[in-house]
């Protein structure tokens, strides 16, 4: 077991709902009770996805006395669950009340970051709030989500525009889930990796950057050994916000049809970028950066998304929009590899000729 920085604990497990004691612990444990109270909360798509899952979650609970609060919820994934006018929100709000759920009992999300903020937005709302347990299942959920010290849901043209305070009791990582994401979902997921390394560690950085092949042709075992480095360091170093005011704009433009990976990728990209093309890093750094995101397939979204960054103007709103939520126009950009510093005010001449630059990169170069 590990602590995260917000000192909750996080858990690694293969096949949770199989032979293995782990996640009932977790829930004994943050309920304080030999016969936990849950409510799942489960994405459709995994749901669809994983052979028996039902089956299989029924003979734990039963094994391990853990009452289900009522039948899970399975809700259908992606960003556009967030942005429906609170309706997903609600109908999870609604199961919780239903079930009488209250402080000391749980709701169990398992699925991708759209499930996990559904659900911790539901559980900071049922009765001012009760526990949650998150149990991410793609990549980027895994490296990210999962660790957010607040849940979120969307407005029609703002990316999480409306945001709670919402701390997990814990983490549970059960690696057999990643087998059942869509090859998209898979290569997507690995910028969120890059974009913690960049800001914050060289060392994996590099380890992420000897990975990049091996990631991309889905090896299970070089998912576990990153995302068991990243929780290490967000363990030491904490949190970090570049490239997210790029990443949360694009989402939004497309009409939250850019995956949530993808969207970090280019929004990584751009900030790179623009730090070595205002000489805070050498370009070295960026084309290590960017060839890595190339490679591992992160950046496979960025052909059919230059139409995107080519609306200059209205990207620029992602800056506006970000010094609304931060509460400075400042952001955060790597003077190393490894290495942030924040208190910069973007150029937005620079920032015009690095877009101008991106697009006129090949999307397969």
């Amino acid at each position: 077991m590990q602590k995260n920085s917000s000192n909750f604990p996080v858990e690694f497990v293969d096949d949770a709902f199989g032979d293995s004691p782990v996640l009932a612990d977790v829930l004994k444990k943050v309920t304080g009770s030999e016969k936990p109270k849950v409510l799942i909360v489960a994405d459709l798509n995994v749901v669809q996805r994983t052979d028996g899952l039902g089956s299989k979650i029924g003979r734990y609970v039963q094994t391990h006395g853990i009452a289900l609060a009522g039948n899970p919820v399975v809700i259908v994934g992606g960003e556009k669950a967030k942005a429906d006018n609170l309706q997903s929100a609600l109908r999870l709000v609604s199961a919780a009340l239903s079930a009488k759920l209250g402080r000391d009992d749980v709701i169990l999300a398992i699925g991708g970051g759209t499930i996990l903020d559904l659900a911790g937005y539901a559980a900071a709302q049922a009765r001012g709030g009760v526990k949650i347990v998150r149990m991410p299942t793609t990549p980027a959920a895994m490296f990210g989500a999962a660790f957010a010290d607040y849940a979120a849901v969307d407005s029609a043209t703002v990316k999480d525009a409306l945001r709670v305070p919402s701390v997990p009791a814990a983490v549970v990582i059960d690696f057999s889930f990643a087998k059942t994401v869509l090859d998209g979902v898979w290569r997507g997921g690995i910028s969120e990796a890059v974009r913690q390394a960049v800001a914050c560690d060289a060392k994996f950085a590099r380890r992420i950057f000897a990975c990049a092949e091996a990631y991309r042709d889905r090896d299970l075992a070089t998912l576990e050994e990153l995302v068991r480095l990243s929780v290490a360091v967000r363990e030491k170093k904490g949190p970090t916000t570049f490239a997210l005011w790029a990443a949360l704009r694009l989402e939004s433009m497309s009409g939250y049809k850019l995956p949530h990976g993808y969207a970090v990728a280019i929004g990584v990209t751009i900030d790179v970028d623009y730090a070595a093309a205002a000489g805070l890093v050498k370009p070295e750094v960026r084309d290590e950066v960017v060839g890595c995101l190339r490679t591992c397939g992160a950046l496979d979204g960025m052909g059919h998304s230059n139409h995107l960054i080519n609306q200059f103007d209205n990207l620029m709103l992602g800056l506006d929009a970000w010094a609304l939520t931060a509460g400075t126009a400042e952001v955060t950009l790597p003077t190393g590899l490894g290495r942030t510093k924040g208190g910069h005010v973007p150029d937005k001449e620079i920032l015009r000729g690095v877009l101008k630059r991106i697009v006129s990169v090949p999307a397969k170069a």
